[in-house]
């Protein structure tokens, strides 16, 4: 008997898994009804075998949630990402529009208590490149202007026209040793022999000693410039709130 029960039990691992013979597996199982030794020990390696299953189970498992959990913080990254790409995007085209359409410099010049619906709508866009290209020279010129202290005002409204009001006369200030000044283009608005500037400026005269004798700080001025027979832009007309 013990030996049939060392050769039940060298083939119950085979049996369990249904790959012995039908005879051997007749055999087994007439000799399991007789000895429950050789029973208790079938039942042992099934009670092994399901505990071995549900690890096996237990670890497919956490791959299969470690496989979702990778997948859900990819979705979260790649949601994450567009939205910062599209906030970007909503920035960019906000400071486009706002470099393009700078409506809120209509309340630098103090809206439409002294200038008109049509000078301010020249104020609400920059206007096109070619304008601004062209508008150059005559910034040039307001800068020559400005920088001039050492003409008398008769000399200077001969050099720059109605610009010489920039200009620093010497037979009103006859020690200014130099002019300090900035001049930027809000918007530029030309036809074929005339338009519109809006610029924005600053300047000071500053005597020998330091001083400050004259100038003048953050002043939106609108130009209405015309094109001689020569075809050189000149400004014609200075209008600026008191």
């Amino acid at each position: 008997m013990k030996n049939e029960c060392k050769i039940v039990r060298d083939v119950l691992p085979l049996y369990l898994e249904d790959m012995v013979s039908e005879e051997t597996a007749d055999f087994v199982k007439e000799h399991l009804v007789k000895c429950t030794e050789c029973s208790a020990e079938l039942d042992a390696m099934k009670a092994d075998e399901k505990i071995d299953n549900a690890g096996i189970e237990t670890n497919e498992q956490r791959k299969h949630d470690a496989k979702a959990l990778i997948t859900i913080k990819k979705r979260l990254r790649k949601r994450k990402w567009v939205a910062v790409a599209i906030t970007a995007a909503c920035l960019l085209a906000a400071v486009i529009l706002l470099h393009l359409f700078p409506i809120y410099r209509i309340a630098q010049v103090g809206g439409t208590s002294y200038y008109s619906g049509s000078e301010i709508a020249k104020l609400a866009y920059i206007g096109s490149d070619s304008d601004r290209a062209e508008a150059q020279s005559i910034l040039r010129q307001a800068d020559a202007a400005f920088h001039d202290h050492k003409h008398t005002g008769a000399e200077n409204e001969e050099l720059y026209g109605v610009l010489s009001r920039y200009a620093t006369d010497s037979d009103c200030y006859d020690d200014v040793a130099f002019v300090n000044h900035s001049l930027e283009l809000w918007s530029a608005h030309l036809d074929d022999n005339e338009g519109y500037l809006w610029v924005y400026y600053s300047y000071e005269a500053i005597d020998y000693d330091g001083d400050t004798v004259s100038g003048s700080r953050k002043i939106p001025s609108l130009w209405k410039v015309e094109k001689d027979t020569a075809g050189v832009w000149n400004v014609v007309k200075i209008k600026e709130h008191p």
